[in-house]
């Protein structure tokens, strides 16, 4: 077996993200989308497409993960509530 794990890419609000695990939690989501320049806020919604056949789209609420494939979308978004 490699030393190297396989990176997985993935799609935060159009930005490309390269993961190195088979999962994403809705914290890890939040951190890649506020590394790209977004506004702190309480509460997001993420909403993901283009996912395996186990998960191919939905919602990811706080505390949940989901298992990720290449050129898998997630969609943040802040509620407006504070």
């Amino acid at each position: 077996m490699s030393a190297e794990q396989k990176k997985t890419k993935i799609y935060v609000n159009q930005d490309l993200h390269e993961i190195e695990t088979h999962n994403i939690s809705y914290e890890r989501v939040v951190e890649l989308y506020l590394g790209e320049g977004g506004a702190p806020s309480k509460q997001y919604v993420i909403k993901y497409s283009h996912g395996p056949s186990d998960n191919p789209s939905g919602t990811l609420a706080p505390g949940e993960e989901v298992k990720v494939k290449d050129d898998m979308r997630f969609r943040v978004s802040g509620t407006g509530e504070s």
